[in-house]
């Protein structure tokens, strides 16, 4: 399969400090994007990025936006910081999901309900 060239195009992939994301940050940098990443691990984005400059993507390529998605100031952040650095959004990525809120012991609570229905459809 050929990669397609996002030279010139600005990414935001949330959910990138692990996994499908952080594969899909990479994969897009290496294509040629400026890319947000974001994700509520500090620890996590840090070893996206470091897995990016490992990459030879340039610092002045990347940018990353911490929190929880639940949280409006979250992703007015993702969106303003990105415009802000990059000059505009070409894609976004949603790649955010949870299957149940972290500690919860009852997965058919409306409080657990309510969360999950937050952080992977309302945002």
């Amino acid at each position: 399969m050929s990669q397609r060239n996002f030279d010139g195009k600005v990414v935001i992939i949330t959910g990138s400090s692990s996994g499908i994301g952080q594969a899909a940050a990479i994969l897009f940098a290496k294509s040629g994007a400026s890319v947000t990443i974001h994700g509520r691990s500090e620890n996590g984005l840090q070893k996206t990025m470091d897995m990016l400059l490992e990459a030879k993507i340039s610092k002045e390529k990347i940018h990353s936006v911490r929190g929880a998605v639940t949280e409006e100031s979250v992703l007015k952040a993702l969106i303003d910081e990105t415009v802000s650095k990059f000059g505009r959004i070409d894609v976004l990525i949603n790649n955010v999901g949870i299957s149940n809120k972290e500690g919860e012991t009852n997965s058919r609570s409306m409080e657990n309900l309510d969360y999950i229905w937050s952080v992977n459809v309302r945002r």
